[in-house]
């Protein structure tokens, strides 16, 4: 049996571990080694090998534990629920009627407040660029990813009536 803590995946770059409360069965964290209290402090070679290898995780929680969904969660700050100030991706597999309820219910804002996040996040994004970035995804994940694909493809459509 794993000790908490314990990774049950780990290579250079990433640890995959089982937080102390999941939300559901196969619940999983993947945490970069290198330490960053959030997402915004992550070189971007390592914000991209998380996520590549969330995508890899992920394909193995619908394989091997037969999941029909999954959610991702990042808690970024404080204010955003983060508990430990290192940066992790709740990779949680989903069940239909699952009972696991992780919607949240949207705040009902007026159109002034609407209209003037609209102007600051339009100001913001003035000062954004974008990179080109150099895909690390090997050949091998995404024939993996293409076969899951199909038969996911296959599975939805053998459950309509």
């Amino acid at each position: 049996m794993l000790k908490h803590n314990e990774a049950i995946f780990e290579d250079e770059t990433v640890a995959v571990l089982m937080p102390e409360q999941p939300a559901a069965p196969g619940h999983l964290l993947l945490v970069p080694k290198q330490h960053s209290s959030i997402v915004e402090q992550l070189p971007d070679k390592i914000a991209a090998e998380l996520f590549s290898k969330s995508r890899i995780i992920l394909l193995a929680l619908f394989e091997g534990l037969g999941a029909h969904g999954t959610n991702l969660i990042i808690q970024n700050g404080t204010a955003a629920g983060q508990r430990q100030p290192h940066v992790a991706i709740n990779l949680i597999p989903r069940w239909e009627n699952d009972n696991l309820d992780l919607m949240w219910h949207p705040k009902q804002l007026s159109e002034e407040e609407m209209s003037t996040v609209e102007l600051r996040l339009k100001e913001e994004a003035k000062n954004i660029v974008f990179e080109p970035a150099k895909s690390a995804v090997k050949p091998i994940v995404i024939e993996a990813a293409k076969k899951f694909e199909e038969e996911w493809v296959k599975a939805q459509l053998r459950r309509i009536p």
